[in-house]
């Protein structure tokens, strides 16, 4: 059975260690910045995110567990002014994959979000992620824009 835990502070601090090296090395490999500025930019951002770590209002971080076993992330803000949510991070460990886990919680994350006023719901992903893309269609995501680069 698939839940949904709202993360504690030791959970959400082993969350950060856990992801932030990953979205420092995809924010350096996809916008071509070296490591250094990378870091400097994500721990930035996350500071202006999640002022109050865990408890910050209107940010959502859950542990995904399947029969009580960490299966995954999942981290979501609704604005309830804009009457939107944004998706920031969904992961599934690999030993977890391909048993609709990731779809479980994609839906866990439009129920919640729509229950607290949200209209409609985005996320960001990169282009080389086609696994996620793939996903993301099947449930029903459009594109609202595209972002493009050239290395010179």
């Amino acid at each position: 059975m698939i839940t949904f835990e709202r993360m504690d502070n030791k959970q959400f601090k082993d969350y950060m260690k856990f992801m932030l090296p990953d979205y420092i090395r995809d924010t350096a490999e996809h916008y071509k910045l070296d490591t250094e500025l990378a870091t400097e930019k994500a721990e930035k951002q996350m500071e202006q995110l999640l002022p109050d770590e865990e408890k910050t209002e209107g940010q959502h971080l859950f542990q995904i567990k399947s029969d009580n076993e960490l299966a995954g992330y999942l981290w979501f803000h609704v604005s309830k002014e804009e009457k939107k949510a944004f998706l920031y991070h969904i992961f599934v460990k690999d030993a977890f994959r391909k048993q609709g886990i990731a779809q479980d919680a994609l839906r866990f994350f439009e129920n919640e979000s729509k229950d607290e006023g949200a209209d409609y719901v985005g996320l960001h992903v990169f282009g080389s992620n086609e696994q996620a893309i793939a996903l993301y269609t099947k449930l029903g995501y459009k594109q609202a824009s595209i972002s493009m680069n050239k290395v010179l």
